[in-house]
């Protein structure tokens, strides 16, 4: 089972208010990173996650939510961020995103990867669990339903 608990923290967990674009969105998400890890530099972070984001769509069909997620020199173990836009914020041509799990994992990691991608889709498919998480009125609050939804979601 995935531990969401040490990949994600509260302290990148972000309400954004009025973001106006997908580079918008993950230059805070890079921000937000560099901030909780400093070994990540935020700048080199947001080329990395734009050019993941060139290669095809993290946008998961029917959920207002992205993934992006790159791979980085600097990072040793995987982290992530959570932003929640309000209102949504339009993620290029791929539509109109509410939430974004950022996901930054060491270069070498494949198969941990592609795990957290898939546990992170499974908990996105469920329309209750995601009004669920849209419905956190703090980033703590977030953070705290999230992790509650994740274990239960890869636990069975």
């Amino acid at each position: 089972m995935i531990e969401f608990d040490t990949i994600f923290s509260p302290a990148t967990v972000c309400f954004v208010h009025d973001c106006q674009s997908r580079k918008a969105a993950l230059r805070i998400a890079a921000e937000l990173v560099g901030d909780w890890k400093k070994s990540i530099d935020p700048k080199i972070l947001l080329e990395k996650l734009l050019a993941r984001e060139g290669l095809g769509s993290t946008v998961l069909e029917d959920t207002r939510v992205s993934i992006p997620h790159c791979r980085f020199n600097g990072c040793s173990a995987p982290i992530g961020a959570i932003l929640r836009f309000i209102p949504h914020v339009m993620f290029g041509t791929d539509g109109a995103v509410n939430m974004s799990f950022v996901l930054v994992v060491p270069i070498e990691e494949n198969k941990l990867h592609l795990e957290i991608l898939n546990g992170l889709a499974k908990l996105c498919v469920s329309n209750s669990r995601l009004n669920y998480l849209m419905d956190a009125t703090t980033p703590q609050d977030l953070y705290d339903r999230f992790i509650q939804t994740a274990r239960k979601v890869n636990s069975g």
